[in-house]
């Protein structure tokens, strides 16, 4: 059986939705059978169990957070409504390293609407732009997450985004907007 290392981007506090911290485990037993791969969870609500690692330390915290990411093979960030601020970064930390990253938002929640209404225009079949620039794809549901796993390690040909896309962004503002 393949094995392939994940993170799982998403909120830590037992009282998120999922109402406990350790939800990526049964998110990578599932992810497992769907895919069938040896999920490795690269869990940093995890790592400090068998060590006295200093959660009020930024550079550890920070450090080991940025050391799971490069060491995975695909991240994954669940966008629930109350994703914290670390889920965000993790996902740019995840260009940087050129790592594919898949996101998981429920249609009609805070990322992904049928109609969102901005400065008085409604938008229609609207993602947030900080979700659909970064991630390689986008899904509903871990069934989705699966085959575009199965898909990135098969022989078919995926383009990964890198931390290009940063500038790539910037310069689309630049040449269709910022000179008007």
């Amino acid at each position: 059986m393949t094995e392939l290392k994940v993170y799982i981007a998403g909120k830590v506090n037992p009282n998120s939705v999922f109402g406990t911290h350790d939800w990526r485990d049964s998110f990578c037993e599932k992810l497992s059978k769907e895919t069938g791969f040896k999920i490795v969870n690269l869990d940093p609500t995890k790592s400090n169990e068998n060590l006295s690692l200093d959660e009020g330390n930024p550079n550890l915290i920070f450090g080991r957070d940025c050391h799971m990411i490069k060491s995975a093979d695909v991240i994954i960030v669940v966008l629930t409504d109350d994703i914290s601020v670390g889920g965000s970064q993790e996902m740019l930390i995840s260009k940087y390293f050129s790592k594919p990253l898949i996101g998981i938002a429920q249609k009609g929640g805070k990322f992904v609407k049928e109609e969102k209404e901005i400065l008085g225009k409604v938008y229609k079949n609207w993602t947030h732009p900080f979700v659909d620039i970064p991630c390689d794809a986008l899904f509903e549901d871990i069934e989705g997450a699966a085959d575009f796993i199965k898909k990135i390690t098969s022989e078919s040909k995926v383009d990964i985004k890198g931390i290009s896309v940063i500038d790539e962004a910037v310069n689309y503002y630049k040449k269709n907007h910022h000179h008007l």
